[in-house]
């Protein structure tokens, strides 16, 4: 029996607050018991980790310009961008932290830091870890479960952003220039009757009237999220 099947096992039956939260606050490295934890606002808190660094790495390293919280959140691939413009698009987290903290099981001797902590608008928390499902291992589903369990303890919702089916990154990335409210300035919506399919070139052309062209308010009306568009195929305004 390996040691990741054994720790599974262990986990059956664990209290799920039965670790330590490790956070940095003002550069000022912290260590609570989970309950004590309850009231810490993990969505300021500096990063716990540096990205990790190798000879011959490809960089995807970057900053994510939160347009709902207006602050610079830091990501370090592909995926990690696409969850965060997943995130911003609803506009309602009111802050995000990147590597927020360290959670330490004593009695399995793991540690884990998930990738993101918001705080949303109705004040409840979402703790994120961001991994592709491909590249998820035994061990990393035993962490998450752990992850999962504290979560629910601590009165927070957990999430695994593990899919981006077909063309889902490349359109979010597409549609990141089209948040900007200057797109829906003096737009008729009316046009538009809720519940009518159209091509993304009909819905342009219905907007057409109130702006220089309604393409952009298309598209903006779709990073809203207030017209529904499979995401998982290719943008295209052709016919």
């Amino acid at each position: 029996m390996d040691l990741t099947k054994r720790w599974l096992e262990a986990i059956e039956g664990t209290n799920a607050l039965a670790c330590d939260l490790e956070f940095q606050d003002r550069k000022l490295r912290r260590r609570v018991d989970a309950p004590d934890a309850r009231n810490v606002h993990f969505e300021f808190a500096d990063p716990v980790r540096k990205f990790a660094s190798w000879p011959g790495k490809r960089n995807y390293e970057g900053k994510f310009w939160f347009s709902s919280t207006k602050q610079h959140v830091p990501f370090e691939s592909f995926w990690e961008r696409a969850y965060l413009a997943t995130l911003d698009r609803p506009g309602t987290a009111t802050a995000v932290a990147s590597q927020p903290m360290w959670i330490r099981w004593p009695a399995h001797e793991r540690s884990h830091a998930p990738d993101y902590f918001a705080r949303l608008a109705d004040g409840s928390g979402l703790l994120v870890d961001v991994k592709p499902r491909e590249l998820t291992k035994e061990k990393d589903h035993a962490v998450f479960d752990l992850t999962r369990r504290l979560a629910g303890a601590m009165g927070w919702t957990y999430q695994v952003f593990d899919e981006m089916p077909g063309a889902f990154e490349s359109n979010l990335r597409f549609l990141l220039r089209y948040r900007d409210p200057q797109w829906l300035e003096d737009v008729d919506l009316t046009p538009l009757r809720v519940g009518d399919p159209m091509t993304i070139a009909d819905a342009a052309a219905h907007l057409a009237s109130g702006v220089a062209s309604g393409l952009g308010a298309t598209y903006a009306l779709i990073w809203l999220g207030h017209l529904d568009v499979d995401l998982s195929r290719p943008l295209s305004s052709a016919p």
